[in-house]
């Protein structure tokens, strides 16, 4: 009796093409979801930035109020996509000691300028893109709103392009004096 030897038997060409082609697609597919992933997780931060720098400002501009002696407030609205709006004071309030502080417009959100005597500050409220600001007074409360332009939030509209809006009421002082218009910058 002969046995019978069974030679293993190899791969086809065919065989072996219809696994790379699974694996280059399951790449593929692996590859797209970690790039969407990073992106995301880049949309997030940035977004988590903004309502930080806003949280921020909501502070700071209520502080502010809060100590004020005189505020004094624009009541026109303020568009920075015009070059002219950038470097207009939004807000100026006096407080105690002889300090002033100022809220002026910028391209990217607004800038905080402290004057004590000689020493001079300011700090920087980043809230990325063409705002358009507007402040006022309502009763006791000083009112300090940005919005960027009226646009329709799309599913896939970039979070960094999404509206954003800042509204924040601060209460003024007993006794403090509210003024409802500013003159022009002075340099």
């Amino acid at each position: 009796m002969r046995r019978r030897t069974h030679l293993p038997r190899g791969t086809s060409l065919a065989e072996l093409l219809a696994v790379l082609s699974g694996l280059g697609v399951a790449m593929a597919i692996a590859t797209g979801l970690v790039h969407t992933g990073m992106r995301q997780q880049s949309m997030s931060r940035l977004e988590l930035e903004r309502d930080r720098v806003a949280m921020r400002l909501a502070r700071d501009f209520r502080e502010d109020v809060r100590q004020a002696v005189v505020v004094e407030v624009t009541g026109e609205p303020v568009d920075v996509s015009l070059e002219d709006a950038v470097g207009k004071p939004l807000v100026r309030l006096s407080l105690p000691a002889n300090v002033r502080v100022e809220y002026q417009t910028t391209a990217q959100g607004l800038t905080r300028l402290t004057e004590a005597g000689d020493r001079r500050a300011h700090e920087d409220y980043v809230l990325g893109g063409a705002l358009r600001w507007e402040a006022g007074v309502e009763g006791d409360c000083a009112v300090l709103t940005g919005s960027t332009p009226e646009m329709s939030a799309t599913p896939h509209m970039p979070r960094d392009r999404a509206p954003l809006e800042v509204h924040v009421v601060a209460a003024m002082s007993p006794g403090a004096e509210a003024e409802a218009s500013l003159e022009e910058a002075t340099p």
